[in-house]
């Protein structure tokens, strides 16, 4: 924009040194902030909007700041600059409890839910059908599986049979792993590996044992293990057995994990298959009323092996001083509340245990909820390190050779944390309905340093009056300026809690959807809470979910079937025929991303996004019984006058046990969007 000068001369008016700096030098500048910081830059003026706009700039950024996120894996194919703003939107929606989509998808007997894609199961005896839909990736098609035609190519002698039990064990790589199980004459527990996509059957596999069975598989292998493999005193300890996919064949040899003690996955066990390694993680059993108090402390015990290793024996155990957990001095913990796993850092590729632990810490009153990272070291050499515990501490620690503790040889192993690896969440004195029975998921994403939870805040925590919410907290660090390096410790060390302070902005808490104003019933509002409680669909929650969505199953009607709700903080996900809605900003929001497809800034919470479409005033009532199981699953549906996709003839001549139809979801009530559409400008 120009003004001409009366003298007829051309003014243009001037920017501020900060939007003169060259590129070069931003270049260098943006190499010494965070991603979130970088976004926030470039909302300081409308000349430093090239940061998340321009490629080659957003592709430094991606490549340095979070290389190993998901959305720079797809950037080759999206764009760096939509893989950033989709990075940066993404990980702002998580940490404030504010998604993008919500919906419907569907009625299930059981689900389940991993890497984007959903897995669930319909039954309307004799008939049955595994559903399989790429949330993720807004898929418009359903691969749909009739369990008994696969059950009966792939194991003789079922075909008779209509008492059989199908569970969904794992789905990774379009491959789907599932337990089948019948007693006709006898009972028989089967191992079905397939890919639907694909129309490909691998190899059954009969099972000796099926206690608390799982398997993990990447594009090349799969491993399932079982809790039964007899030890030395008389317990059970857990066993492996690998299938090859590319050769489409099983290995011979069992791999024994001997070491790994803890049997509740989820909670105090954790398996995962990452990159080119299978990994086991666990925590041992309490060891307090084996060992004097003062001594008692637990350790990580986390050991993997090549997922191509012939012989797997030889695991690597992550060493002593890499894997120290806690103290017994520290308080009492409530085994109730904990959850463990294994995440893949999106800026280093280092892999992290992330544990949540609620105890009742020494010298403060009643419990709190704490998550905890510690990073994964494998070390080369031998496994034994308790020369090394022993070098930590010097003589001079201890009084003319006498121990403080003088039934044991060496003082406890007390560490102390870095303020990095320790995040305090949620006090339970300020959240009365924070209770156990009504958290239905629990999480920790440590790339947006958030804590986030799906609970129940009814008053009354009733199935009748069901109100779920979303509950995240988040922290960010303050100024730059604060040193971020712990100096040796000397006696007057700050502590841990003081650090924390000292490093980090106090959390702050959202919830949505937010609560109802006095004012009146809001209409949005309402419809919200009907997708997320679907009416007579209330009760039995179980829910599942990662950085980018939950989902989750309400309610059980006559035939078992559960209402299944999805919620997503990927700006990319779409449902069809979902509506776009006004923003409601969750409760406590001060402010909050616009979370619009083109363009970014920080605004006031309270300005609600544009919507397309306005909200039909008609309360859809949902009923999970309802045109689910009756209607018909034929070939050949239509999605937007397209023919649906078919597999080819089977070359046998045997009739398939798989083809795709529109999503189950299309039929149902109830999906809504909070983005803001796209702005086309004339200019």
């Amino acid at each position: 924009m120009s003004v001409l000068h009366s003298g007829g001369s051309r003014i243009y008016p001037s920017k501020s040194g900060l939007e003169r700096i060259p590129y070069e030098i931003m270049g260098f500048i943006i190499r010494n902030l965070e991603i979130e910081d970088i976004f926030d830059l470039s909302l300081v003026s409308k000349h430093f909007q090239y940061l998340v706009r321009e490629d080659r700039f957003c592709r430094v950024i991606l490549t340095e700041k979070a290389p190993y996120a998901l959305e720079t894996r797809e950037a080759e194919t999206t764009g760096y600059a939509r893989a950033l703003r989709r990075l940066i939107k993404r990980r702002c929606a998580l940490s404030q409890a504010d998604p993008f989509v919500i919906g419907n998808v569907g009625s299930a007997n059981s689900y389940f839910y991993h890497g984007g894609v959903l897995c669930y199961i319909v039954e309307a005896r004799p008939n049955r059908w595994l559903r399989i839909l790429d949330l993720r990736n807004s898929a418009d098609t359903e691969l749909v599986v009739d369990i008994p035609k696969l059950v009966s190519e792939a194991i003789l002698g079922t075909r008779r049979s209509t008492k059989f039990k199908f569970r969904i064990l794992h789905h990774a790589e379009g491959i789907t792993s599932c337990l089948f199980a019948f007693a006709l004459p006898e009972i028989e527990n089967w191992l079905l590996v397939f890919k639907a996509g694909e129309q490909l059957l691998f190899e059954p596999l009969q099972l000796c044992a099926t206690q608390k069975i799982f398997v993990r598989n990447n594009s090349e292998f799969l491993y399932f293990g079982t809790y039964s493999d007899p030890d030395d005193q008389g317990g059970r300890r857990w066993a492996l057995r690998g299938f090859e996919i590319k050769e489409q064949r099983w290995l011979d040899k069992k791999v024994r994990l001997s070491n790994v003690e803890s049997h509740e996955i989820g909670s105090t066990v954790c398996f995962e298959v990452i990159g080119d390694y299978f990994y086991a993680l666990s925590i041992p059993p309490d060891r307090e009323a084996e060992e004097p108090e003062p001594r008692w402390v637990s350790y990580y015990q986390c050991s993997r092996f090549r997922l191509d290793e012939k012989d797997p024996e030889e695991l690597q155990e992550m060493k002593k001083k890499h894997s120290w957990r806690r103290h017994h001095l520290e308080g009492p913990i409530d085994d109730r509340w904990g959850f463990l796993k294994l995440e893949t850092d999106e800026v280093s590729g280092k892999i992290f245990i992330v544990e949540s632990r609620k105890e009742w810490l020494s010298g403060k009153n009643g419990r709190q909820n704490t998550y905890y990272t510690t990073e994964v070291i494998f070390e080369d050499g031998d496994d034994s390190d308790d020369e090394d515990l022993l070098s930590e501490y010097s003589d001079d620690t201890l009084d003319d050779g006498q121990s403080e503790y003088p039934y044991q040889e060496e003082p406890p192993d007390i560490r102390t944390r870095s303020h990095s690896d320790v995040h305090p969440g949620v006090d339970p004195s300020t959240n009365p309905f924070y209770t156990r029975h009504r958290a239905h998921l629990q999480s920790y994403q440590r790339s947006s340093n958030t804590f986030f939870d799906l609970i129940d805040s009814s008053s009354t925590g009733e199935p009748d009056t069901q109100c779920l919410r979303l509950l995240a907290g988040s922290r960010r660090m303050k100024s730059p300026f604060h040193s971020t390096d712990i100096p040796p410790k000397p006696e007057d060390q700050l502590s841990l809690e003081e650090q924390i302070r000292m490093f980090y902005h106090p959390n702050t808490r959202f919830m949505w959807p937010p609560e109802p104003k006095p004012s009146g019933p809001d209409p949005q509002l309402e419809e919200i809470r009907n997708i997320l409680n679907p009416p007579n669909c209330r009760g039995n929650i179980t829910a599942s979910g990662d950085e980018r969505s939950v989902v989750y199953t309400t309610g059980e009607g006559p035939t078992g079937l559960k209402a299944l709700v999805y919620i997503s903080f990927d700006p990319s996900a779409q449902l069809h025929g979902m509506r776009c809605h006004g923003r409601l900003p969750p409760d406590t929001l001060q402010s909050g991303l616009q979370t619009d497809n083109d363009t970014l800034s920080f605004g006031d919470a309270n300005h609600a996004r544009e919507a397309t479409s306005e909200a039909k005033g008609q309360e859809a009532r949902y009923d999970i019984d309802r045109g689910n199981t009756s209607r018909q699953h034929g070939i050949g549906r239509s999605i937007e006058d397209k023919p649906l996709p078919i597999f080819p003839p089977r070359s046998d001549g045997r009739r398939s046990w798989v083809r795709f139809e529109r999503p189950m979801y299309r039929d149902l009530p109830g999906r809504l969007s909070f983005a803001l559409p796209k702005v086309v400008s004339d200019a």
